[in-house]
């Protein structure tokens, strides 16, 4: 055990700015937030708390993924480690240890040092620690002996990996830590890799788990171990769009967040068409399998084809609110059926995407999938004046101030009590405001302006941001604590321009606009080409524009918009040579099917959408009679 009073002191010094060249940047980044963001007392040494069994129960279950996801590898790894003296954790996305493998023998010395299932390991509640500096930095540390913040924790050594699902969300942490380590923290360097090689290999199996109808491209910087332990995969959709991702293949190929890969084209990243996919596979490419990058450069990889049909069978499972918010999309199916599994459950959502994207419409759905009766409020925190956005939120007591109500203000949260509140435009609240809603969320109470007694609130809360949160985070100008609280279950919905089920979306928006606006084969061709920058919001206004303007006829391409009806690569006419062969080719196809896209498609053996995103990649929308 350290001197207490020469840890503290070191601690204090690198929390006024010193540095401290035995420490990693990491660590001394941790002490910083400790100190000065958390007011974490140096002098602590109280260890992690212990949830209790109903808390606990509650966190697995919230877990489920991340269990079923890492438990073969955890088992796989402890069989190599368990005569060594670790002990094995898994925690999830808030910092409790939902799973852990330990020496039956040490059970007395692991619960005295919280190395237990049921422990909660966030930065701001214990402290630098392993899992709590990961869960911060979304990077792999190793946190040794006295580079703990905790004067208890200094006689352990932990080594703390992120976890990722096939999104690239962080869903949680494994750590393996020792009660006794040597001194020198060097003894730990291997330890780190072979963590990180666990979490590739947990990423790669759960990728390949739920990705079996797509294809699997495994990546590597050099051939070697290209089949055998690969750095990064994909996984490719029958659109030809990366649909999953391990986590390392964010910087082997994107070099940015995850958000950057999902969706994309493959063939936007790489110098190939998806039609190469299978020369990549073992059967084609038997010796490296290199593949040309559209940034430049090489990278190799071998392709594995998809080992099951796309599955359908899920979504008569959906609530009815859930499975009507697609018409086929393979994203927003995989959406639903995440969003069903917590409807009913105390875990908050985040609803992520572009602006216009329709993130109430799938707020509203959940809250209309779950068994709450209570009322649905939203909240747009970007809309509401800063000078009433308090007492709008939390209501107030009768006469609380000039101005104010004789009967006072229920306020909007205390409306969504037994429901769901939906705030949307998280990102832009006041940090003053963020910490009292903080308070409510973790007291699950509400203090209304001027009064001097909490009222009780049950709510589920959803919000949506078109803004990364954890970017804001990182800028101070959103609170860790509150995006932690917040940061339960992460939904990303695609933007129209990359969404399949893209007519059914148009149609189905048509239909419930006044006037309802029917468009013909040619004009719908136009909608299928555009690129809806503004998304749900732009197709919205465009079917009440076309109802006003044609006034019950049948809309036409020149009753669409000049942008629509003539985009700006019909109206220069340019077209590289490149293309010139592909271009006749489907010409030839489409003047064969007369015209008829869906013919088109089953004769391609694609969708709908492929073929028109040929057609207007290659110049071809003006095909008389394409419909």
């Amino acid at each position: 055990m350290p001197d207490t009073g020469t840890h503290v002191l070191e601690v204090i010094r690198v929390a006024e700015g010193e540095t401290s060249p035995r420490r990693d940047a990491d660590v001394l980044a941790s002490w910083r937030r400790c100190v000065n963001e958390h007011q974490l007392d140096p002098g602590r040494h109280a260890g992690p708390r212990i949830v209790t069994q109903q808390e606990l129960r509650q966190h697995r279950q919230e877990s489920e993924e991340l269990l079923g996801v890492a438990r073969h590898g955890m088992e796989d790894l402890y069989r190599r480690v368990n005569a060594m003296g670790y002990v094995l954790l898994l925690a999830n996305a808030r910092g409790v240890t939902v799973d852990a493998i330990g020496d039956a023998e040490l059970d007395r010395e692991l619960r005295h040092a919280g190395l237990i299932a049921g422990s909660e390991w966030h930065e701001s509640h214990v402290g630098t620690n392993g899992v709590g500096a990961c869960l911060a930095t979304g990077r792999a540390i190793t946190v040794h002996r006295t580079d703990h913040f905790d004067v208890a924790l200094t006689p352990l050594s932990c080594t703390a990996v992120p976890v990722h699902d096939t999104r690239g969300g962080l869903i949680g942490v494994l750590d393996l830590s020792h009660l006794q380590a040597p001194q020198d923290k060097m003894s730990q360097a291997l330890t780190l890799e072979v963590m990180k090689s666990c979490a590739r290999r947990i990423e790669m199996a759960n990728l390949v788990r739920r990705h079996r109808a797509d294809w699997i491209l495994r990546l590597n910087p050099s051939p070697e171990f290209l089949d055998v332990d690969p750095m990064a995969a994909v996984a490719i959709d029958a659109e030809g769009r990366i649909s999953g991702m391990t986590h390392n293949a964010r910087e082997l190929l994107a070099g940015g967040p995850a958000g950057a890969l999902i969706g994309r084209r493959f063939d936007d990243i790489f110098a190939s068409a998806m039609d190469d996919l299978p020369k990549l596979s073992r059967a084609m490419a038997l010796i490296d399998g290199a593949l040309e990058m559209q940034a430049g450069g090489l990278i190799f990889a071998r392709a594995v084809p998809p080992t099951a049909p796309p599955r359908r069978a899920a979504e008569t499972s959906l609530p009815q609110p859930l499975r009507a918010i697609h018409g086929g999309d393979a994203a927003m199916q995989r959406l639903a059926e995440r969003a069903a599994k917590v409807v009913d459950r105390q875990i908050s959502v985040i609803l992520r995407g572009e602006t216009g994207t329709g993130k109430e419409f799938i707020a509203r759905a959940m809250h209309a999938s779950s068994r709450r009766r209570g009322a649905f409020v939203a909240i747009n925190c970007a809309a509401l004046p800063e000078a009433l956005i308090e007492s709008e939120l939390f209501g107030y007591a009768p006469n609380a101030f000039t101005g104010a109500h004789a009967r006072g203000k229920k306020g909007l949260i205390r409306e969504a009590h037994g429901g769901t509140l939906f705030l949307d435009e998280i990102g832009d609240m006041p940090l003053a405001l963020q910490a009292r809603l903080l308070r409510v969320l973790s007291e699950r109470e509400v203090l209304p302006v001027g009064a001097t007694r909490a009222e009780p609130v049950d709510i589920r809360v959803i919000s949506a941001s078109h803004r990364d949160l954890a970017e804001l985070v990182a800028e101070g100008r959103f609170r860790q604590d509150l995006y932690y609280r917040l940061n339960g279950l992460v939904l990303d919905i695609p933007p129209v321009r990359a969404r399949a089920d893209l007519e059914w979306l148009i149609a189905r928006i048509a239909s419930a606009t006044e006037g309802k606006p029917r468009f013909s084969p040619q004009a719908m061709a136009r909608l299928l080409v555009h690129d809806w920058p503004g998304n749900v919001r732009e197709i919205v206004n465009l079917c009440t524009l076309c109802a006003a303007l044609c006034d019950g006829a049948t809309v036409g391409p020149d009753d669409l918009p000049d942008e629509i009806a003539r985009p700006a690569r019909l109206r220069t006419g340019a077209l590289p040579a490149a293309d010139t062969g592909e271009r006749a080719a489907l010409r030839r196809l489409i003047a064969e099917c007369e015209g008829n896209i869906s013919a088109v498609a089953r004769q391609a053996g694609v969708d709908r959408s492929t073929i028109y995103r040929r057609m207007r990649r290659l110049a071809l929308a003006e095909v008389p009679g394409a419909g």
